[in-house]
């Protein structure tokens, strides 16, 4: 679980509603219920949060906070871990007290992130006697958070229970070829700064390990630390050299025959999958999108419209990646046609889902198959991790006048094919497409691109820009030269390690 900064919880931009829990005061036993119902994660998320001094008005935090009696904070603290205990087996949450922009306004804020030795089970009622027979509260019960409420688990639930903690998920699973040294800080750094983390403002004193526990991406052990797949999917150089198929990998034809010709291109996208993600998604934008205007008859505005909406492509492609199974060695693919474009990922949806449904983005997922990977990509903003992305992709599709995305699976679902299809008005290649970045957007429209990857990714390096854009490192770093002499960049710090500044 990522420690976020409490205003950024309060903002409800990057955690769901039923992952947070807000208390206007110390209630023992609602609390230590709504923790236990964390610790369980039925609903596969990571836990959630629980905040204490803050009323609301149907669901939504009122601002400013009530707040904790600072006299209280102690007790408060000391009455959690004792009611903590009362949960079997034992659960303790992380905790903090903030003061709300330094107002003197007191929250405690606890972290609650999915358990590992559960199914955890908590009384009703913490003051109930256990001598007592007529008490039905001190029956032990296992408590769960299907939506925004904290309910006991019926019988079924509670055997969905026994089976989630008898299979953890492959992502968060420590994976034993991995050390220390296969993480990058630099990606580390630069993730907990885009998600506006707290430990952003802790770099400077903390080590990496320090940072990689704080994640929750990382064990202790008796000697080293115990890496996660997790931290080797968002922070590893090349996680495809511990989790085999943890790539994406494009085809691009060129020629109406497409596998029949021996016209196309291949290009593989490494690092860590976020990144993946945003540089594969760089590159079919500089290489494969189009925009037309046409005048309006009779008006003053014109219509914009693309070959392809770049934000329909987004979204299939981050729940591509988001969806994957990593215990299979199949990549991500993206596959581009002269009138389409699709994105494979191994394996399908659920037997359970209803394909039909699926396709008009009726279906809710019950359980996701990469809870942490969710997390860590809802949390900069590339996934919308409550099975929205469908109706999202549907809506960007409709604007832009594009026919309806189309999927495509087996009845083992082993596999599933999103395609989306060319928009009318772009019925062959457009020039853009056959063409190198360079030789499209002159020497002037190279430094831009140059520029707005620096922009995006203040460490990315000359050699990952001219994959982007389609060039040689010699002329990237060329075109860098010149940039630096006349002051649109400045390159900070070290030659490994450094970043890029802007002037422009």
């Amino acid at each position: 679980m990522i420690p976020l900064k409490i205003e950024t919880l309060l903002k409800g931009r990057v955690v769901e509603s039923n992952r947070v829990e807000y208390k206007s005061g110390w209630n023992p036993s609602e609390t230590i219920c709504t923790i236990c119902a964390f610790a369980n994660d039925f609903s596969n998320v990571n836990g959630g949060y629980v905040v204490i001094g803050i009323e609301t008005a149907d669901g939504i935090p009122i601002l400013p906070p009530k707040g904790v009696p600072p006299e209280k904070l102690d007790s408060v603290q000391q009455e959690i871990f004792q009611y903590c205990n009362m949960i079997e087996p034992r659960y303790i949450p992380k905790m903090e007290i903030v003061n709300y922009r330094e107002t003197g306004t007191f929250l405690l804020y606890l972290w609650c992130s999915a358990g590992e030795s559960g199914p955890y089970q908590a009384p009703a009622d913490v003051y109930s006697n256990k001598k007592d027979e007529k008490k039905t509260n001190r029956i032990m019960r296992y408590w769960i958070r299907p939506a925004s409420l904290t309910t006991y688990a019926k019988s079924d639930e509670v055997s969905e229970l026994f089976d989630k903690f008898n299979a953890i998920p492959y992502d968060d699973r420590v994976n034993r070829s991995a050390a220390v040294d296969s993480i990058s800080r630099a990606y580390l750094e630069d993730f907990l700064r885009e998600s506006n983390s707290s430990l952003a403002n802790e770099l400077n004193g903390k080590s990496l390990e320090d940072l990689l526990l704080s994640l929750e991406v990382a064990d202790e052990t008796d000697a080293d630390l115990a890496i996660r797949n997790i931290g080797l999917l968002m922070f590893s150089e090349r996680p495809d050299k511990f989790i085999p198929g943890a790539q994406i990998d494009m085809v691009k034809f060129n020629t109406p025959e497409a596998e029949a010709s021996d016209d196309f291109s291949e290009k593989s996208f490494f690092g860590p999958i976020h990144k993946q993600v945003r540089d594969a998604l760089r590159y079919i934008k500089t290489t494969v999108i189009e925009e037309k205007v046409v005048k309006i008859q009779n008006r003053a505005e014109s219509e914009r419209y693309c070959n392809y909406p770049y934000n329909a492509l987004e979204e299939v492609l981050v729940n591509a990646v988001f969806h994957k199974s990593y215990r299979e060695p199949e990549p991500v693919e993206i596959r581009i046609y002269v009138d389409c474009i699709q994105i494979i990922n191994y394996p399908g949806p659920a037997k359970w889902i209803d394909m039909e449904k699926f396709a008009t983005g009726k279906i809710r997922a019950r359980k996701y198959r990469n809870r942490r990977i969710g997390e860590f990509f809802k949390e900069i903003d590339l996934s919308e991790k409550q099975s929205t992305g469908i109706s999202k992709i549907l809506r960007e599709l409709r604007l832009n006048g594009s026919p309806l995305l189309e999927f495509e699976t087996d009845d083992d679902r082993v596999y599933l094919i999103a395609t989306i299809k060319i928009r009318e008005g772009f019925g062959k290649f457009g020039e853009k497409f056959g063409e190198k970045f360079g030789e499209k957007f002159g020497e002037n429209g190279t430094k831009e691109k140059i520029i707005e990857l620096m922009r995006e990714q203040s460490r990315i390096s000359a050699k990952d820009i001219a994959e982007i854009i389609n060039m040689t490192p010699r002329a990237v770093e060329k075109n860098i030269r010149e940039m630096k002499k006349t002051g649109l960049i400045e390159r900070v710090g070290p030659a490994k390690g450094g970043q890029w500044v802007t002037k422009t």
